[in-house]
């Protein structure tokens, strides 16, 4: 096992997993249906289990998270949210969609990252190979509950006229 080669596709992981826990984190404070927000909010807990999972990891592999990857992350997040979207003061119907595509891009490269893991596991003791099937497990259900939510939100506002527009 290349260790410096682990230890960086790890790093890359947990720069993702920064951004991934912010973003969760804004759209359950922001997104415009209630009831996805609430579900947001609880997946977001999730995430963040998840994240320390990750940082877990690369401590059991003799690395150290990033600091400077997770704010590199970060600050790309916060960037993210400037969309042309034609509207400065108030959110777009779109936004919703688009936030929860995100996610959506987000949990896929998380679940990728695990399902690497996953299969190292076999060729390094250091990598627990339950651990790494309930990490699967629970990104594999996160995304089908995103996509869910995604579907439902999407046809909601693609169907529905803009209240106020033509």
């Amino acid at each position: 096992m290349d260790d410096d080669l682990l230890l960086g596709q790890l790093q890359h992981h947990w720069a993702g997993s920064s951004a991934g826990v912010a973003l969760f984190e804004r759209v359950g404070r922001t997104h415009g249906d209630p009831e996805v927000a609430a579900e947001i909010r609880l997946m977001a807990a999730a995430v963040n289990d998840d994240r320390e999972a990750l940082r877990q990891i690369i401590l059991k592999v003799g690395g150290k998270p990033s600091s400077v990857a997770a704010t590199g992350a970060r600050v790309a997040e916060l960037l993210g949210r400037l969309k042309p979207n034609g509207r400065i003061v108030r959110r777009s119907p779109l936004t919703d969609v688009l936030e929860l595509e995100m996610l959506r891009t987000a949990v896929s490269g998380k679940r990728s990252g695990w399902q690497l893991l996953r299969a190292l596991a076999p060729h390094d003791s250091r990598l627990d190979e339950r651990a790494l099937d309930e990490l699967l497990r629970r990104a594999e259900d996160e995304l089908t509950r995103l996509e869910k939510m995604h579907v439902r939100v999407g046809l909601e506002r693609l169907l529905e006229p803009e209240p106020g527009g033509d």
